[in-house]
């Protein structure tokens, strides 16, 4: 092999590791994470690890919701005001004293209510996601402002505290990756989404319930999206109708930054993670360097369109490759 030769393999070997959506993640991540730890001397405390870990616990596991639907070619805006309607319902029913486990049997069966009804609608007006779930959004967040009278519930039982304390909610998104990794590579319906992103026509004619799987995607966004309610209620130890608000667009921000692409089709359950992880990292840093709120709205929006960009990017490139 001559010194030519190796210097293209070791060229080719470079851009195809960098070309891989995960690899890009995990170097900003470092790179973030290196730089916020130089400005800020509290980032690597184990306090403020903990506190990043509930937080992307809480928008990893609404993420995965998103991936679903983003795969599909489709998106779920409405999983912020849904969050809040299921703290809502759920502030009532711990209101009366039922018991945690019940609480969190309604979360999930509410949060998977909202998602089929999303999915309906989607599938029987033939309506394009954006506009069903834009809509929904509002409704659901009307609704929790009417349900709760605008007030919030404080001063909750210690039972109700336990999945949003300590490594509970690490543990919880663990299970979760770990679950829809497995569904996404090895069952019909991991396999559904992505064919349905790809070319949903070619997936009809294949003998794909189109209609249903889609209902299912919106269904299972729904349920995370119920998940994590209750774990947004242990964290922050308040009930609230303003809760999740800007949610959809962290769950968005995640999933985009994790190499799923909105043409469909595209993305893993792992590069959905890392990008919930890079977002974590860039709200925390943004707090401790004492960015105010309405920066840290524009820096998470122009790191999302230029991960949007870095997609397109990297598709035009691929298929000129091909080419």
């Amino acid at each position: 092999m001559t010194v030519e030769t190796k210097k293209r393999h070791k060229k080719s070997f470079l851009s195809t590791l960098l070309g891989i959506p995960e690899v890009t993640i995990v170097l900003f991540i470092v790179i973030v994470a290196v730089f916020i730890g130089v400005q800020s001397s509290t980032f690597f405390t184990g306090t403020n690890m903990l506190n990043i870990t509930k937080q992307i616990a809480v928008n990893g596991i609404m993420s995965v919701g998103m991936m679903l639907a983003i795969i599909a070619k489709g998106v779920d805006l409405s999983i912020g005001s849904m969050l809040a309607l299921v703290c809502a319902v759920a502030g009532s029913f711990i209101g009366i004293g039922a018991p945690a486990w019940a609480v969190l049997l309604i979360c999930l069966a509410l949060g998977a209510a909202c998602g089929f009804l999303n999915g309906f609608l989607i599938v029987k007006l033939r309506v394009m996601p954006i506009i069903v779930t834009l809509g929904t959004m509002n409704i659901f967040r009307g609704i929790a402002y009417v349900y709760s009278g605008g007030k919030w519930t404080t001063n909750l039982p210690k039972d109700f505290l336990v999945m949003g304390n300590d490594f509970a909610p690490a543990v919880i998104l663990a299970a979760v990756i770990i679950l829809f990794a497995i569904i996404m590579k090895y069952t019909r319906f991991g396999r559904y989404v992505y064919a349905i992103g790809s070319n949903e026509d070619s997936a009809r004619l294949a003998g794909i319930r189109v209609d249903k799987t889609k209902e299912m995607i919106y269904m299972c966004s729904g349920l995370l999206t119920g998940l994590a309610a209750m774990i947004f209620i242990g964290r922050t130890g308040a009930i609230q109708p303003s809760a999740g608000v800007g949610y959809e667009m962290d769950a968005i921000g995640a999933v985009v930054l994790g190499g799923v692409s909105f043409l469909g089709g595209k993305g893993s359950v792992l590069g959905t993670l890392l990008g919930a992880i890079l977002m974590g990292l860039l709200m925390n840093g943004m707090t401790l360097l004492k960015i105010s709120a309405n920066y840290q709205g524009l820096i998470t929006g122009v790191v999302i369109i230029l991960a949007l960009l870095l997609d397109t990017a990297r598709t035009l490139y691929k298929e000129r490759r091909r080419q």
